[in-house]
């Protein structure tokens, strides 16, 4: 028969290492935790990075469309058509802007009509305006809109 110090001596050589085995699991998972946030960081990290992109290339397409607004609403008379098949009176290529942003835009003519209780000499004449933004190699973006400008025709 056993006495009792035996037993427990017997129980105490079968938890030797125990503390070891525990401690290395802990470390383990804590590892494996670890690289899974830095895994999930840098994930973040090139999704925020190609929103930006996008953003500027938004931005810059906007900047387009604000310089073909700006092109028509300076232009005293109706600005002649350049290109009768397209109808384009305005194209303005690559413009660059900061950094690796740029723009470009292209107005077409669109029609004229009577501006509604102003009478018939009063015309709106609309135009439909596509710009285009960059930015970095990859960033596109495009703007359409129709933009309309209201002209006095003389002797009309």
């Amino acid at each position: 028969m056993m006495t009792r110090v035996a037993r427990g001596l017997a129980a105490d050589s079968r938890r030797e290492g125990f503390a070891l085995v525990s401690a290395l699991l802990i470390v383990l998972v804590l590892a494996v935790i670890g690289l899974g946030a830095a895994w999930l960081a840098s994930g973040e990290r090139r999704c925020s990075f190609a929103d930006s992109v996008h953003t500027r290339a938004l931005l810059s397409a906007d900047a387009g469309g604000e310089a073909a607004i700006n092109f028509l609403r300076l232009s005293e008379e109706p600005p002649l058509v350049t290109d009768y098949v397209s109808l384009t009176v305005q194209s303005v290529g690559d413009t660059p802007l900061e950094g690796s942003q740029d723009y470009a835009y292209s107005c077409r003519f669109l029609g004229q009509r009577p501006k509604p209780g102003w009478g018939i000499e009063w015309l709106d004449f609309e135009y439909g305006v596509d710009a285009r933004g960059g930015a970095s190699t990859e960033g596109r973006s495009d703007v359409e809109m129709i933009v309309s400008k209201l002209y006095y025709q003389e002797g009309y």
